[in-house]
């Protein structure tokens, strides 16, 4: 059993797109008039697409999918979000994706966070006083409600202190999203089909697509552990990935996975921190005295034997990595994070700061 830290380096901007899709002028599926000829990529790839780049590059046979030798090395199924446990193989997990410049590492910045514009010292040159601090609210008032004491944060700028943005683990810096990710907008005509009533046409539709970028030396990271390197046959390789199957490049280095410690020593103690995106029901606000989140589609698509990919039928709504909550009910918080198959592949990975639950 091995871990490794695996960087992945886009050589070209790229475009991860998720549920988003190209529509006309006309009716849409839910009767309405519509035109939607602008997308814009998602900035970070979903734990699904780490998980299939990982399985293709394990693959023995590449010609096949989930047969033969390659049920060993990969397992024999796609992943499924409902499923409790799965075998992918000798891919023993995967750690939610994070970001790095040189040997730093970064990750959405924990909601909780006041934009305070406090210089580490008098003595910061220009560059860093243009960034912020992480600086958790500490602040709170206490209500009565139907669901019991619920907690709201004072002094807090909605507006201002949920701005996206990623923090140095290394001494708390916080880097706006602008300052990491690029975008560059291409268009085209693409032929769409119009379907009404008993007719069914062809035509060109003008579109856009606005693809992301990383600037500055950011790359994205993740670290994966398997129990059986031999099937990893190059530490250094390309893959393409996303709707314009731009390129990327991998470098895996044999390193212990520290993620989730270096996040906890930045976090106040009554928070729970969301790394990356979490799957669950929404009895989960039941459980907490306080909590913000956003959320993110996530669509199932399943290869079949032959390898054509069918889109499934379920939209699922996942909780965003940086999403914080304050626990009011441990047991039956952790019953509805706690779905093994999930975390294996980096989802539901939650984080308290340590000494809040009495270690050193």
């Amino acid at each position: 059993m091995k871990t490794y830290l695996v960087k992945l380096t886009p050589q070209e901007p790229y475009f991860f797109g998720n549920e988003k899709r190209f529509t006309i002028a006309g009716e849409n599926n839910q009767g309405q008039m519509g035109n939607s000829y602008f997308i814009r990529s998602e900035r970070t790839p979903l734990q699904t697409t780490l998980l299939g780049m990982m399985r293709y590059i394990l693959m023995p046979d590449k010609d096949y999918v989930y047969v033969g030798k390659n049920e060993k090395a990969i397992g024999k199924e796609s992943f499924d979000i409902e499923c409790l446990a799965q075998d992918f193989g000798v891919i023993e997990n995967i750690s939610p994706l994070f970001l790095m410049k040189g040997e730093d590492k970064y990750v959405v910045t924990p909601f909780d966070c006041v934009n305070d514009k406090k210089k580490q010292s008098e003595k910061d040159d220009e560059e860093n006083k243009k960034n912020y601090f992480y600086t958790p609210f500490k602040k709170y008032q206490e209500i009565e409600t139907d669901s019991g004491k619920k907690w709201y944060a004072t002094e807090f700028e909605v507006k201002e202190d949920i701005e996206c943005s990623y923090v140095r683990l290394s001494d708390k810096k916080i880097v706006k999203a602008g300052d990491i990710f690029g975008t560059e907008v291409r268009t085209g005509n693409k032929k769409v089909t119009r379907r009404k009533k008993d007719e069914k046409t062809e035509e060109k539709g003008f579109f856009k697509k606005e693809y992301c970028y990383l600037k500055d030396g950011f790359i994205f990271a993740f670290y994966v552990t398997l129990s059986d390197e031999s099937y990893l046959t190059r530490r250094k390789t390309q893959v393409f990935l996303g709707q314009g199957k731009s390129l990327f490049t991998l470098e895996f280095i044999g390193q212990e996975d520290t993620l989730k410690k270096e996040v906890a020593e930045i976090l106040p103690e009554n928070i729970c921190y969301c790394i990356g995106d979490v799957y669950t029901m929404s009895e989960i606000y039941n459980c907490c005295a306080f909590s913000i989140t956003r959320t993110r589609d996530y669509r199932r698509y399943i290869t079949g034997e032959n390898g054509k990919i069918q889109k499934g039928s379920v939209l699922y709504k996942l909780i965003k990595a940086g999403s914080v909550f304050i626990v009011s009910n441990k047991e039956n918080f952790n019953e509805q994070i706690e779905k093994a198959n999930c975390q294996k592949i980096g989802w539901n990975i939650l984080v308290e700061n340590k000494k809040q639950e009495g270690k050193s």
